[in-house]
């Protein structure tokens, strides 16, 4: 499956702005799992996530998608483990599918299985009607990107060039 015609260059971010620590934070006497940061993290991501849908032109309600990336949360992480976060829904905020991403080198609690913390961020949203694309390319990235190869030069790219590049070459 061709997943780099879902993802463009400026639906790239090569750093997430969003950090472990409250700006001003003590990292000594700051607890960095509690409920209330992680909470504070997610909403951190999915709103970068957001601007990145956004830029597509093809979003109805940036507040709405943003509320809903929420609330898919709460009814289950979508973090996979090894490093990697799948944010995911189906929408009516979205004309067509699309797909982002975020990296964050220092690395994002996100409730993951395995408690590591979150490097990836792929971010994937649909309209309610085009089920078959939106699962095919789930499964496709799931399988990329749980192969530590693949992880690892996503991590490594230091272009949004290379992020397409490496979706072209394993996909």
């Amino acid at each position: 499956m061709n997943l780099r015609r879902f993802l463009h260059p400026e639906g790239i971010r090569l750093e997430l702005q969003t950090r472990a620590l409250p700006e001003g934070a003590d990292a000594d006497d700051f607890e960095v799992e509690t409920a209330q940061n992680l909470a504070r993290i997610r909403q951190g991501v999915f709103t970068e996530l957001v601007e990145l849908f956004e830029i597509s032109g093809c979003m109805a309600n940036q507040k709405r998608l943003l509320k809903e990336f929420e609330e898919r949360e709460k009814k289950t992480s979508c973090a996979l483990g090894q490093g990697i976060a799948l944010p995911h829904l189906r929408t009516l905020q979205l004309k067509r599918f699309i797909l982002v991403f975020c990296r964050s080198s220092e690395g994002l609690p996100f409730g993951a299985p395995d408690e590591e913390p979150v490097h990836l961020f792929f971010g994937m949203a649909a309209p309610p009607y085009d089920d078959r694309t939106y699962l095919k390319v789930y499964k496709a990235l799931a399988k990329v990107l749980l192969d530590p190869v693949n992880s690892e030069g996503f991590m490594n790219a230091q272009e949004p060039s290379e992020i397409l590049r490496l979706l072209e070459v394993v996909c």
